[in-house]
């Protein structure tokens, strides 16, 4: 008789850490071979654009149409502007010969010109047609349409008054920012841990939390003693909400296998907090902080009009009162600049603290 020849079938891979494993390996052996590219098409026409620009900015009459105070505000920066644009135009240029260099600063140059060639070709067509459409054609009429000259020339006379509101807005932003982030952690830390707090202050979180910072003002004017404090108060609160809400997110989905080990290893309640869900909850924490960092500005322009005697808020306020939009518009182009600067270093302190994650979930 033949022996019986049985013959096992391969077990299928499994589709998680496999699948994925394969993935990471092929992609980073793609980066190693064929490193980033640049479109020299693309590239070539983002520094073309800001030239440009700088070249309807200097070369191209302002219109007939424009009041005496825009056209002397537009005359007074044009030489700065032209002068901006092609410095723009002559750095990408400059980063894009670089990409023919060898070693370390080839790489980077080849990095930067092929993520940011896309954003110089669409900024330059932008500052093109804003130029064209405000200065030259007054295709968007003043005052509530401003040239970047405009904006420019208030950026300039105003630097003082710009300086000082915003050295206010940023301490009073630090002093309820940090409060509020340090209350929500407390608070989200205590409800997502104890279930009787969660019990109790969860409903009222629920209900009260999402209440616009506008609809306190009243109360806030009753209850603190100074406009200041109210203020800070009023940005504590709309930082608190979404700290508690994610924190607390956080610390009820940490794995209940983490507790089990570090419990098997002896650990008590307080280590478990701080050293286990505490750590395993950061992911949502700088989530919450993210959300917490943009309505905190929003707050912050709303606090400042009610009794602070400065900051960026109040200088946006005051400026529209006077119906001198150009100011206005170079207040926002402040505050949108130190916004995006604060996200960014809280974008890399995220990057550093949760560096140990890198490997984990998709960056």
């Amino acid at each position: 008789m033949a022996a019986d020849i049985t013959t096992t079938a391969p077990a299928p891979p499994r589709t998680g850490q496999t699948v994925q494993g394969a993935a990471r390996i092929h992609a980073a052996l793609e980066k190693v071979a064929n490193p980033a590219r640049v479109n020299p098409i693309l590239t070539g026409a983002g520094i073309l654009a800001w030239i440009g620009f700088s070249a309807v900015a200097g070369a191209v009459p302002d219109s007939a149409r424009l009041s005496m105070r825009d056209a002397q505000s537009i005359t007074a920066t044009t030489t700065f502007t032209v002068v901006a644009g092609l410095v723009v135009a002559a750095a990408w240029a400059t980063i894009w010969a670089l990409t023919a260099a060898r070693g370390r600063v080839g790489v980077w140059a080849a990095d930067r010109v092929s993520h940011g060639a896309a954003w110089l070709f669409g900024s330059g067509l932008w500052m093109l047609f804003w130029e064209i459409s405000t200065a030259k054609t007054v295709l968007l009429a003043p005052p509530y349409f401003a040239a970047p000259q405009q904006i420019l020339d208030r950026l300039w006379t105003d630097r003082g008054i710009l300086s000082e509101s915003l050295g206010n807005s940023l301490l009073l932003l630090a002093c309820g920012y940090v409060a509020g982030l340090v209350a929500g952690l407390l608070t989200g830390v205590t409800i997502g841990w104890f279930q009787a707090a969660n019990y109790w202050v969860h409903p009222i979180l629920v209900f009260l939390g999402p209440v616009p910072s506008l609809a306190w003002v009243p109360i806030i004017f009753v209850l603190f003693p100074t406009s200041y404090s109210g203020a800070v108060f009023l940005i504590a609160l709309s930082v608190w909400f979404p700290i508690t809400v994610l924190t607390r997110a956080g610390i009820l989905g940490v794995p209940r296998s983490y507790f089990d080990v570090a419990q098997t290893l002896g650990a008590r309640n307080l280590f478990l907090v701080l050293r286990v869900s505490l750590p395993a909850a950061l992911p949502s924490v700088f989530t919450g902080a993210f959300m917490a960092l943009g309505v905190s500005f929003v707050t912050l322009t709303v606090a400042e009009n009610f009794g602070v005697n400065s900051g960026l808020g109040w200088y946006l306020n005051w400026k529209k009162g006077w119906g001198d939009f150009p100011a206005v518009y170079a207040g926002i182009a402040v505050l949108v600049l130190v916004c995006g600067i604060l996200l960014t270093l809280l974008f890399r302190a995220r990057n550093w603290v949760l560096r140990w994650e890198k490997e984990l979930t998709r960056w």
